[in-house]
């Protein structure tokens, strides 16, 4: 992979604040299960703390998982990671809990209904598409080549020494 990829560092913080959070929701819910043996009174601000914690865990983790549409790809390898990243998460994970909620616009969403949000894929695909096109050379991506078969290249051959032999029957050199 290309380290020059900004996309690369984008996946491993949000990849990194995965893990915090997971941990920060981990903690909070043995502190919740303490409370439930404890007096609620002696753990009140422990779990207050941790639900705290957590919180900012996930706000972070937010902000880098819209890095990762922000951050375009400058390499195949590129866009191929965050496309593994991406699927890597929804077979390995909940991707409500991974990645956030967006509105129509790809921003973080705080609406509940469903005709208000979109699915990060979503952006994610959007993202890589734009990042392709714009590493594919002018009409390259759009346009498609036949293959040159050894009956095309024949003919082709067989016009260039029509052409070659036109023109030196006009008098210009071969």
């Amino acid at each position: 992979m290309d380290a020059d990829d900004q996309i690369i560092a984008a996946i491993d913080a949000h990849r990194r604040a995965c893990a915090q959070t997971r941990a920060a929701f981990e903690r909070q819910s043995a502190v919740e299960n303490e409370l439930v043996v404890r007096a609620a009174a002696e753990v009140e601000n422990e779990w207050i703390a941790a639900s705290a914690a957590a919180g900012e865990a996930l706000a972070v983790q937010d902000v880098l998982a819209a890095k990762l549409l922000e951050t375009q790809p400058t390499t195949i390898a590129g866009a191929a990671a965050l496309l593994t990243y991406y699927l890597d998460a929804l077979t390995t994970t909940q991707p409500d809990v991974v990645f956030p909620e967006l509105d129509r616009n790809g921003r973080l969403s705080m609406s509940t209904s469903i005709d208000e949000r979109m699915d990060f894929g979503y952006f994610v695909i959007r993202n890589v598409a734009a990042a392709l096109s714009n590493m594919a050379p002018a009409g390259e991506a759009t346009e498609q080549r036949r293959p040159v078969t050894y009956q095309h290249r024949r003919r082709n051959e067989g016009r260039t020494q029509a052409a070659r032999a036109l023109g030196v029957a006009r008098g210009r050199k071969a």
